[in-house]
């Protein structure tokens, strides 16, 4: 019977323009903007914010998303997107736009799903008035998958999404133990843990990014996607997670340790899908 049942595809996309929680000096949540959901059944759904402003902490011009899944010829496309315009954030992180993209194909018959970030980029993002340069984002193997005579070749599947978070990971570790400060040293225990041989289904979930490096010249310091700013936070670029059934984008994720404690994300995307009977 289970042969002959007509499987059933489950979608899931999610996105979120901006969004977070203040901690200090007051506990508020930043309302998120233009949040977007994806029925499991598929269909299409779109949001807009504009002038949006809290507590001058955090601000954006306009914000919109878009979600949408549908059946193709022998495939379920899956698509989200999430727009940010004229970004700011305690006026050290601005951008004029920033944009998170992922789209997924899962094929009818079960295998491995494909899956693109093309689209995911930062327009004039700067930090502290300097512009930021996100490094490698151009040709980045997880914008632009190297192709070859073996189709695979030419897919974001998780060994290269764990490649890609290894060498990241070995980087970040290796300059912030070449600064020998103990100050740094939440950066060795935040992605240790990536270094490993462990499989992505063993850890659960694997962490990359599509950024490499950022120019140098923006004050603090920065280790590969991550830039530390004294007096006030760490700041995450380009950040990809991956699980086995999920994939999820965070364009910009600040942990502000200033006067003002909070966590804020912008350009946010989650995607996955689930054919049943598997």
């Amino acid at each position: 019977m289970r042969s002959q049942a007509r499987k059933a595809f489950y979608s899931q996309a999610n996105a979120e323009a901006l969004g977070g929680f203040i901690e200090k000096p007051f506990r508020k949540a930043i309302p998120s903007q233009a949040s977007a959901s994806l029925p499991p059944v598929g269909g299409y759904h779109t949001t807009r914010t504009e002038h949006f402003n809290f507590e001058e902490i955090v601000s954006c011009r306009s914000a919109y998303t878009r979600v949408s899944g549908s059946e193709g010829d022998g495939h379920w496309s899956v698509l989200t997107t999430a727009v940010l315009e004229g970004l700011n954030i305690l006026e050290v992180i601005t951008a004029d736009r920033v944009v998170a993209q992922i789209s997924a194909d899962y094929p009818e018959d079960g295998g491995l799903p494909r899956i693109s970030l093309a689209g995911s980029h930062f327009e004039n993002l700067r930090i502290a008035g300097f512009e930021a340069l996100p490094s490698s984002m151009p040709t980045s193997v997880l914008l632009q998958p190297k192709r070859g005579e073996d189709a695979s070749q030419s897919q974001l599947t998780l060994p290269i999404f764990q490649e890609t978070g290894r060498e990241q990971a070995d980087r970040l570790i290796g300059a912030a133990k070449d600064e020998g400060r103990d100050a740094f040293r939440w950066i060795v225990e935040r992605f240790e843990w990536m270094t490993s041989q462990r499989t992505p289904r063993e850890d659960g979930c694997v962490l990359c990014s599509l950024v490499d490096g950022v120019d140098q010249r923006v004050p603090g310091r920065a280790f590969g996607h991550v830039v530390e700013i004294p007096d006030f936070g760490r700041i995450f670029l380009g950040e990809v997670l991956v699980t086995p059934s999920t994939v999820q984008l965070s364009m910009i994720r600040a942990e502000l340790g200033c006067a003002i404690t909070a966590q804020v994300s912008g350009g946010n995307g989650s995607v996955g899908g689930r054919m049943v009977p598997p």
